[in-house]
């Protein structure tokens, strides 16, 4: 064992005697390596690396355990259902798991390491990207059928350790951080209303060069900047109203999606947070630097959308009304509440 596996290991094992330790997130950061690599640390103790080459056996067999809490996050925003992996759909890179309870877009081909992790006696399944960022977490509950549990876990475990990983460095090489000088607006404009599809959006954007925020600085009337910390105001609104909602959060590895209303707010410093029976939302409000209000057509229809993005330019929330509860009253309090929001304030 390397000296510097020595030293990392003693400096985590103080972080986790403190009074309060520090999140796994926020710990890596303290010694100055990734989540992944941090988790890593406890290999062959409280923690087993897990074979990647079957994850999508293991999302598969995930069903016998029952209810866990599925968690997803991006640099803003953290969600966390409570449901059953069941009947996972494979679709190319994809599975797919569309539930109720639990909706889940997970792009696994690109997951690049996996771990059980006890933490004091709470189970755990972690995935992480090549960067050593967490992609997805699986925690048991009571619920959970931990024989199972600790099944699937000797029988994917492979031997993985700290030192034999291999973590890259973090560019943000996006699409230009400024609007490039010479764009042509009116063939933007045409090729976005001849769209009828939202998941073509990005495909669009990026044969012009452009993020999303970039390319709606064009679009006149079809997206209208709102004030960035305009996600509390509305999300008052929302349950005030008990409005039912499609709310994606999304990394680039995985999208996980809330469908239905939402009830208790709390706010805690820059956090505001949604604290339902099954379904936690936590969003940090000091980093989300825009939120826009855009008008999209699917199948014909006009549908509005609120998008919220990160100082990189990156999606961190998409929030529709739910589909099929979209009743002409129901549209109509939604469309109405919606086009009266300007840069000044939210309208009552």
């Amino acid at each position: 064992m390397s000296d510097l596996l020595l030293n990392l290991k003693q400096q985590k094992q103080e972080l986790l005697a403190a009074e309060k330790p520090p999140r796994a997130r926020e710990a890596a950061k303290q010694l100055y390596i990734s989540e992944a690599e941090y988790v890593a640390l406890s290999c062959g103790e409280s923690v087993y690396a897990l074979d990647c080459e079957f994850l999508v056996a293991l999302i598969k067999q995930l069903h016998q355990i029952g209810e866990v809490m599925a968690l997803t996050r991006n640099d803003a925003i953290v969600f966390e259902h409570h449901g059953v992996y069941s009947d996972p759909v494979i679709k190319q890179n994809y599975v797919i798991i569309n539930k109720p309870d639990l909706d889940l877009r997970l792009k696994i081909s690109d997951w690049q390491y996996a771990f059980a992790v006890d933490e004091g006696g709470r189970q755990s399944f972690q995935f992480f990207d090549i960067y050593g960022q967490a992609i997805h977490k699986i925690y048991m509950t009571k619920k959970s059928n931990l024989q199972v549990y600790d099944d699937l876990v000797s029988k994917f475990t492979v031997d993985i350790s700290f030192e034999n990983m291999h973590i890259k460095n973090k560019n943000f090489d996006y699409l230009n951080q400024h609007s490039p000088l010479i764009i042509d607006e009116d063939s933007l404009q045409e090729d976005w209303y001849k769209l009828d599809n939202p998941h073509h959006i990005d495909s669009l954007f990026h044969s012009y060069g452009l993020t999303r925020p970039q390319a709606y600085r064009h679009l006149n009337g079809a997206a209208t900047l709102l004030k960035k910390d305009r996600l509390q105001s509305l999300f008052e609104k929302f349950s005030d109203k008990k409005w039912p909602l499609l709310i994606f959060v999304p990394n680039n590895y995985a999208t996980q999606i809330h469908n239905g209303t939402v009830h208790k707010l709390i706010k805690m410093g820059p956090w505001l947070n949604v604290l339902d029976p099954k379904f936690n939302m936590h969003a940090n409000l000091d980093l989300i630097t825009e939120t826009w209000l855009v008008v999209k057509k699917t199948n014909g229809k006009s549908v509005l959308s609120i998008e919220l993005f990160d100082a990189n330019e990156q999606a961190v929330m998409m929030l529709y009304l739910q589909p099929s509860a979209n009743t002409p009253k129901i549209n109509k309090q939604w469309t109405d509440f919606l086009t009266t929001q300007t840069l000044e304030g939210v309208s009552a």
